[in-house]
């Protein structure tokens, strides 16, 4: 089956497309990743509008409540992921990073979001490379402090090296 056959699949139809290969044992882990891909993109899709809606609607309990839970149930991804960047730019940004270290965690701790994404941004700019979305993701408003505080603990405790490691 082509590729471009499988992106315009919905979650559900991949769904049950792999309950048929699972039956016939005609599956893969691949398969599961696809579909755990798209499974991603439709919530991360439907947060944005849900967010979108809460803006707009900002008196309804409701989609506040429903947007919390949402956002939520999204976090353990978004740590995950953080993490895994700050791993993948630990060798090229890491030195950076690490000058920066203290104030970026204290800004943190403070809860001061722009001042964080400020030097985050700086770093990045400094490298010629682009802030990657899931980074942007954790300093959304709809995320409280304590959780923006743990997303950017994920990135900056992977993406500063540690001293060991530098020594060797």
């Amino acid at each position: 089956m082509p590729e471009e056959a499988i992106k315009n699949k919905t979650f559900g139809e991949q769904v049950s497309e792999l309950k048929q290969n699972v039956n016939t044992g005609n599956f893969s882990g691949k398969d599961f990743e696809k579909c755990h891909k798209q499974k991603l993109e439709e919530e991360k899709e439907f947060l944005a509008l849900l967010e979108w809606a809460s803006q707009l609607k900002k008196e309804d309990k409701k989609i506040q409540n429903l947007l919390r839970v949402n956002s939520l149930k999204r976090s353990s991804d978004i740590l995950e992921s953080l993490r895994s960047l700050g791993d993948a730019l630990q060798k090229e940004l890491g030195d950076a990073f690490e000058k920066s270290g203290y104030r970026l965690l204290e800004q943190t701790r403070a809860g001061k979001r722009s001042d964080v994404m400020y030097g985050i941004t700086r770093i990045f700019m400094t490298f010629g490379k682009t802030i990657p979305q899931i980074l942007n993701e954790s300093f959304k408003p709809y995320y409280s402090d304590e959780l923006f505080k743990c997303f950017i603990y994920a990135f900056l405790g992977a993406v500063i090296p540690e001293k060991n490691k530098k020594e060797e």
